[in-house]
């Protein structure tokens, strides 16, 4: 199973870099996923962003207009070329505490024929 995770951020760096670090601290070994972070904040925190996470393997990170919460989730799902079988939207102050915060929606997913889980 693979999964992109689309994270939200604006101007909230100390919960942005705590997401991230639940994220890969609960992976789990039944579903590879890939990270994405939709960012909408200024120039400075927008760098900050690419610095402390732009060389990483398992991030993208994508630059849009600050219009309104949603908009980072829209952008991403018209412009970017999602190649994971599904796909999980956090705010940035969303924090996994389990390893199977992924695996058992999937699995809900996969055993009753749900295209979403929310």
């Amino acid at each position: 199973m693979s999964c992109t995770i689309i994270i939200s951020h604006y101007e909230s760096l100390p919960f942005l870099r705590a997401c991230v670090r639940k994220i890969r601290a609960h992976a789990n070994q039944g579903v590879e996923q890939k990270i994405i972070i939709s960012d909408q904040s200024r120039d400075e925190q927008y760098d900050i962003v690419v610095k402390e996470f732009g060389d990483s393997k398992d991030i993208s990170i994508y630059r849009m207009s600050p219009l309104y919460s949603g908009y980072g989730i829209d952008w991403i799902m018209r412009n970017v070329d999602i190649k994971t079988e599904y796909i999980c939207q956090l705010h940035v102050d969303a924090l996994p505490i389990s390893d199977k915060w992924l695996a058992v929606p999937i699995q809900l997913m996969q055993e009753n024929d749900f295209k979403f889980i929310g």
